[in-house]
């Protein structure tokens, strides 16, 4: 286990990350295969959902962490998963800067009438900025955990996630806080083996069986 452990190494990303990043933001987007949580707001827009989310990190519009905001592990120097790790803005918890949609649009070559379309189904599912459901557990946010599925199962979210971790403490943050789809047992296992503690749940009754629900963790760090 030593042996496999060093041959990991995490780094902060850069913008040259972009297309692994968002396949991480796109796998941790898709609670099923072959469907991401963007895909029916991108309708009508020949748009597909990893296009649009490599223009959000290209237009530095993803609120839960922007590219620099990243960590990506690597084996042999090869990037295996990555996860961010940032601050939530306390007036939006919302995933989009919207004053950053117009660039977005622009990326894409989008017209009015498209931007009109995306931004009438993001307020439909996003209404309240403050939304309860989506509010941060903690100061030190973890969002975005993707490992790629033939490196899984070898401790790779663990180390990746213990570098986020103590980033967090380096920072000055009080607690650390991740949240998952209810279902993701895999992803729960790993939370909880790390030293998380469930902070909130909100069951699919919540959301009126239209949504798997949510479970939020809370760790406190040294």
């Amino acid at each position: 286990m030593n042996e496999q452990m060093t041959q990991f190494q995490v780094r902060r990303a850069s913008y040259d990350d972009i297309p692994f990043l968002s396949w991480c933001n796109y796998e941790s987007s898709s609670p099923a295969p072959g469907f991401c949580y963007w895909d029916p707001l991108l309708e009508g827009t020949n748009t597909t959902s990893i296009a649009f989310i490599d223009a959000l990190f290209r237009s530095d519009a993803l609120a839960y962490g922007r590219a620099t905001d990243f960590f990506v592990i690597e084996e042999n120097g090869i990037a295996i998963g990555g996860a961010s790790g940032f601050v939530m803005d306390t007036q939006d918890y919302r995933p989009l800067r919207l004053d950053r949609i117009n660039m977005v649009a622009g990326r894409l070559g989008w017209d009015a009438q498209m931007i009109e379309q995306f931004m009438g189904g993001y307020a439909g599912v996003w209404s309240d900025p403050q939304d309860i459901t989506i509010a941060p557990p903690a100061s030190w946010i973890i969002e975005c955990v993707a490992v790629k599925p033939e490196s899984r199962g070898r401790g790779v979210a663990k180390a990746l996630l213990n570098a986020i971790i103590a980033e967090g403490a380096r920072q000055g943050h009080s607690h650390a806080g991740i949240s998952v789809t209810i279902g993701n047992e895999p992803a729960q296992k790993v939370y909880e083996a790390l030293g998380f503690q469930r902070y909130v749940t909100y069951w699919s009754a919540y959301f009126s069986d239209q949504f798997p629900g949510t479970m939020k963790y809370r760790m406190k760090l040294n």
